[in-house]
């Protein structure tokens, strides 16, 4: 009996139990060893003592600034930190960790709200990520949180809190409506340089988010609210604007036939540039082409496709100019029974190479319940040979007469 309550006596010994540390106890908790410290404060004249529901325990919180020499000569670090203590029964606390609430450098300011914003306002989709694609509703901007928790890893990387409010998609379910905390840490090449990446991501921590309302709607319902999201809005601000911009570049007609359509692309392939064309393109495509419910932004697959088309016709080793005749050989077949459905097929002046459309009329609206119709391309293939062998052919000739006889 004597011997177990000696070993239950070392036991609790071990773990340098007492009722309230002292401050001389804190501070040697918080400082350790001591190296590289130029001042101790304590933040307040009492600790507090507060219950920790992830460990279930109460705990004892003393918090201190401390200020230390950092790695850069000349340049001090100041650091606002929690050291905790936890409860381990009759009245006695434990040293655990210290917990660090933030830290700066003396003389290096902490970046301001209008440097953050004009920053990550750079990039949204890298700031929001996922929530890129399922925010419906932002309620305010990204702020700085009332307490940033300014945090710098090093003297060219800082991390910190913003806050937020917005609406959210939660799939086959409705749109939730959540206060949250974002956290963001900016990186830079040295102390005066201009911040040049970013890390955000959403906070984990429960005490961080508050649910504030969720509406459910039925599947039909939520299809329409991914034309509201951030992704979506804008891309859709974007490609409008790229659009704007290109019309005063070129006029675009009417067209009424697909000879009509054949023959301005066919000259803007020859005589202009990758915006001119582009311009045409974005115009003259199938509903098809785009991002449903959108008619500026094109899916990612015709985008990739159109870049490749123009590589081919302006920027390669030989050109959609070079292969092609001013006024070339071509046929127009109609589809079986259709009256506004076409193939055209262009042949260029070089055998193995030839260019095709199908266009058709589509529906682009309705006015009292008719169909407004516009003449559209369905399908495009713009074929230019690279290969060394056409362009020797081609490069042969002394005279383009010899080779476009109608030009």
């Amino acid at each position: 009996m004597k011997f177990s309550f000696l070993i239950a006596c070392l036991l609790v010994c071990s773990k340098s139990v007492f009722a309230q540390p002292s401050d001389a106890k804190v501070k040697s908790d918080a400082v350790g060893n001591g190296g590289g410290i130029i001042s101790f404060k304590f933040t307040k004249s009492t600790g507090t003592r507060q219950w920790n529901s992830s460990t279930g325990n109460w705990e004892y919180v003393r918090g201190v600034q401390i200020k230390r020499k950092s790695d850069y000569p000349g340049i001090n670090m100041i650091v606002d930190e929690d050291v905790v203590y936890q409860y381990v029964g009759n009245g006695g606390y434990s040293f655990w960790k210290v917990r660090v609430l933030s830290n700066s450098y003396e003389g290096i300011p902490n970046p301001t709200a209008k440097e953050v914003n004009d920053f990550i306002s750079t990039d949204w989709q890298k700031f929001y990520g996922f929530y890129y694609g399922t925010i419906v509703k932002l309620h305010h901007q990204p702020v700085l949180a009332d307490n940033p928790e300014w945090v710098w890893h090093d003297i060219n990387s800082v991390e910190f809190k913003m806050k937020m409010k917005f609406d959210h998609i939660i799939r086959l379910k409705g749109i939730e409506t959540v206060e949250t905390v974002w956290k963001v840490r900016l990186y830079r090449d040295a102390p005066k340089a201009s911040w040049k990446n970013m890390l955000a991501l959403r906070s984990q921590e429960a005490s961080d988010s508050k649910i504030l309302g969720m509406k459910n709607y039925t599947v039909q319902q939520m299809q329409d609210f991914d034309k509201q999201t951030l992704e979506f809005t804008m891309a859709e601000q974007k490609g409008n604007a790229e659009v704007a911009r290109l019309n005063t570049i070129i006029n675009v007609p009417d067209f009424n036939n697909a000879e009509e359509m054949f023959k301005f692309l066919h000259n803007i392939l020859r005589n202009g540039d990758p915006e001119k064309f582009r311009a045409v393109m974005l115009q003259v495509l199938a509903p098809g082409f785009f991002v449903p419910g959108s008619s500026v932004q094109l899916t990612p697959t015709e985008e990739r496709n159109l870049a490749d088309v123009i590589t081919a016709v302006y920027n390669n080793k030989a050109t959609y100019k070079q292969m092609y005749c001013q006024v070339p050989v071509y046929k127009v077949e109609k589809w079986g029974n259709s009256n506004t459905r076409f193939d055209v097929n262009i042949k260029a002046a070089i055998n193995n190479c030839e260019s095709r459309y199908t266009f058709d009329r589509v529906v682009v609206g309705y006015k009292e319940g008719v169909p407004l119709t516009k003449l559209k391309i369905l399908t495009y293939g713009i074929y230019v040979r690279q290969d060394n062998d056409a362009i020797a052919f081609i490069n042969s000739f002394s005279s383009r007469k010899k080779i476009c006889p109608n030009d």
